[in-house]
């Protein structure tokens, strides 16, 4: 299975940085829409963490995988329903390497979504762009290979004093290759009503 990891020669930019200034550009978009219409539906600001496990064939290569997103939404009709824009980063660590080696996939959704909140529980479906990424190093060298593909989630959650916990199964790629970055991740958030 070693041999779906696929690496090309490149320069790489460390990618925490990158994360730090997409999810802070993001944040501060989403605060400054949010806040300018607070009065006019349930509108929310949603922290999360989130553990997931791949359900395409890298679960043979990856382990578990981690990260987290920042999600605004915006209330309109009855209070029931909300538009959201998501930012999230999501990382796959690459097991049984050599010694000296270390790689993770890592995908990146941007995505936009209907929310439908049913008393304390919640539906949500999203689409957007995914950005999916193999990054491998040692020693010597690092290399990397990005995509950029249609992705969808849908995810379904339960939410008590602004502790929402959720399951969201997510598609970064529709192609529907055998390396694909599917997941079924388990998130627990914290809602900010604005």
């Amino acid at each position: 299975m070693r041999d779906m990891i696929k690496f090309k020669e490149s320069v790489i930019i460390p990618m925490k940085s990158n994360m730090k200034m997409i999810l802070s550009c993001v944040t501060a978009f989403l605060l400054a829409g949010l806040t300018s219409q607070a009065q006019s539906g349930n509108n929310q600001l949603q922290f999360s963490g989130q553990l997931s496990r791949p359900t395409s064939a890298l679960l043979e290569v990856t382990n578990i995988g981690y990260g987290g997103a920042v999600k605004g939404m915006y209330g309109f009709g009855d209070n029931d329903q909300q538009a959201t824009l998501e930012a999230g980063y999501n990382r796959f660590p690459v097991k049984h390497l050599p010694t000296g080696v270390e790689a993770h996939y890592s995908s990146i959704p941007i995505y936009g979504g209907y929310r439908y909140l049913i008393n304390s529980f919640s539906l949500e479906a999203q689409v957007g762009l995914a950005v999916n990424r193999i990054i491998g190093r040692n020693s010597q060298i690092t290399v990397s290979d990005t995509h950029r593909n249609l992705g969808w989630a849908l995810g379904i959650g339960y939410t008590l004093k602004g502790l929402e916990i959720a399951a969201r199964y997510q598609v970064s790629d529709v192609k529907g290759t055998d390396d694909d970055l599917n997941f079924l991740g388990i998130r627990l958030a914290y809602n900010i009503s604005l």
